[in-house]
């Protein structure tokens, strides 16, 4: 549109659009790790009730000063039907019957037990502090670790949509520099946090903070650059998240307390807070609210760092005005969120996208939320569920300048849905052949959002950008936050959560039909402009079908 053309004029691919691709990178290779660091700081290590054989009388204290940790365990807790310890439960009395060699303890049953009254003793060798062993978050409070996900990913839930709407009205960079304070402010305090309680509020406010700082340091890229460049963009920070994803498990083994880990990611962001307080406003957000007296200076902004100085300096108010023409007049108020609303070729668009990334992400989540059922060393998992998006970003580049965005996104949700709904059907034993089908379905995961961030980028108009980046975040956090929950049933029904997790994006492929083909199109503006996209469309669609119909009948 005519943004695009004085972008082109004033540099849309040199030092500055690198520049901001650099430090969003950064920031994506940081932020990818939240949603995912309550896989260590809330792991669930090997731990058994406390066993405190010094309540005893005196003369069973003689007994046991001779007796090695083994025996003990052995005359104190029950063993489990896998042949190790119970964890949530203990005898009432200590059986000592059991030091006997030829008395063996599978042939005693209906002995007395009772619960950890005491507290437990946990395993310190994986993990030295987690906020499981720290408030004691296993056996009847063991769901509290997922309630405590889910509360977090609630906090993305409700300022997603809010974010947006205050973005598309205040200007990206704002939210930005108070978002990323924020996110220091409160993630040091998490750090120190002295109860449970506390701790889910502050990961709540943390997600909601996150939410703002992914949304807005995307859309302000993207609106820095041309359409050329957007899909390389995109792949870049996916990229990066991947790595972020797969150097969390490594971190983690370095950092095995989880008070000095969530310190390690909160920190930075008191470094990122200052460079976007410095860094530019959206030059196309405040062509299209009407701001052309700032957005005149952003653009001569980026023309001098992309090494333009005489443009810069011949860039003046009037030309702008000039080449904007009627767009300027016609887009001065902001746009609401009840033109989504009333719009129905909005609305239709914006139903269906919500509903098939709702699916891909349910999908994924329950996975990635709970990496113990890939396999015991979860450091190892969590490295390669990051490093398998790698070579599945990077095929996805290909495939976004060769393929049509509709069938390439029917084809990824079908991959994740068969994927996960096979793994139904094999045996736990078969944890190798398991664990390649997740990472099969996660690297197709991968794939579909990079698939989706530009899709919804070629989908949306400027003026409502960051309020449908908003909703469609709420919509994904949602998913993540009900996927989250789905594990607890768990208990209920062991495979309830993979059928959930199977079907849902083999369901969700009928909703990308009603989707229009974006596919080497321009990005759009306004409502407007998407009106006359989809007219064009549709006009083709229907002189194709024409020719199809003639063509048979002259046959």
């Amino acid at each position: 549109m005519a943004f695009d053309e004085i972008l082109h004029h004033v540099g849309d691919s040199g030092r500055f659009q690198i520049l901001m691709i650099v430090l969003s990178n950064i920031l994506f290779l940081l932020s990818s790790c939240h949603d995912f660091m309550e896989n260590f700081t809330a792991a669930i290590p090997d731990h058994h009730c406390r066993v405190n054989l010094l309540d005893n009388p005196i003369t069973e204290i003689n007994i046991t000063m001779n007796l090695t940790t083994e025996a003990m365990m052995k005359v104190s807790i029950p063993m489990g039907p896998n042949q190790k310890l119970e964890q949530c439960r203990r005898f009432r009395h200590t059986q000592w019957q059991f030091l006997n060699p030829n008395i063996s303890t599978s042939n005693i049953t209906e002995l007395e037990t009772e619960p950890c009254l005491d507290g437990w003793t946990y395993d310190h060798s994986v993990f030295t502090s987690t906020i499981v062993t720290e408030w004691d978050l296993v056996c009847d409070f063991q769901s509290f670790k997922y309630y405590a996900q889910a509360t977090s990913l609630a906090g993305h839930v409700l300022s997603s949509p809010l974010s947006g709407i205050v973005s598309d009205r205040f200007g990206r960079k704002p939210l930005l520099v108070y978002s990323c304070l924020a996110y220091g402010i409160l993630g040091t305090y998490c750090a120190f946090v002295p109860n449970f309680s506390l701790y889910c509020v502050l990961r709540f406010l943390l997600s909601a903070s996150m939410s703002t700082i992914m949304n807005n340091s995307l859309t302000l890229v993207l609106e820095e650059m041309s359409v050329k460049w957007c899909t390389i963009a995109v792949i870049l920070s996916g990229l990066f998240m991947s790595i972020g994803q797969a150097g969390l498990g490594g971190l983690a083994y370095m950092l095995s307390d989880w008070h000095r880990l969530q310190l390690a990611f909160a920190l930075p962001y008191f470094i990122f807070s200052l460079l976007f307080c410095l860094g530019p406003e959206s030059a196309r957000w405040l062509m299209t609210t009407g701001k052309i007296d700032r957005a005149l200076k952003e653009l001569q902004k980026i023309a001098s760092i992309n090494g333009k100085k005489d443009i810069a300096q011949n860039l003046t108010t009037e030309a702008l005005r000039s080449k904007f023409k009627e767009d300027v007049n016609s887009t001065r108020k902001p746009a609401k969120i009840k033109n989504i609303i009333i719009n129905p070729i909005m609305r239709k668009t914006m139903l269906c996208y919500s509903s098939a990334i709702f699916a891909e992400i349910f999908s994924s989540f329950g996975i990635l939320l709970d990496i113990r059922i890939l396999g015991k060393n979860i450091f190892l998992t969590q490295f390669l569920l990051g490093a398998v998006e790698i070579p599945s970003r990077l095929l996805t580049y290909f495939a976004l300048r060769h393929v049509r965005r509709r069938p390439l996104t029917a084809c990824l949700l079908l991959s994740v849905g068969s994927c996960i709904t096979i793994t139904m059907f094999l045996p736990e034993e078969m944890h190798v052949l398991r664990l390649i089908l997740f990472l099969l379905a996660k690297g197709s995961y991968a794939a579909s959002i990079c698939v989706f961030m530009v899709y919804n980028q070629e989908l949306t108009p400027t003026a409502l950008r960051s309020t449908l980046s908003g909703i469609y975040s709420m919509v994904v956090r949602l998913a993540g936050m009900l996927s989250a929950l789905v594990l607890v049933t768990r208990k209920y029904f062991v495979h309830l959560p993979m059928i959930l997790y199977g079907i849902l994006p083999i369901v969700a492929i009928i909703n990308i039909y009603f989707l229009p083909e974006t596919f080497n199109l321009p990005f759009i503006d306004d409502i407007k402009d998407m009106e006359k996209r989809n007219g064009l469309i549709n006009k083709s669609i229907s002189k194709k079908e024409e020719q199809d119909f003639l063509e048979t009948t002259e046959c």
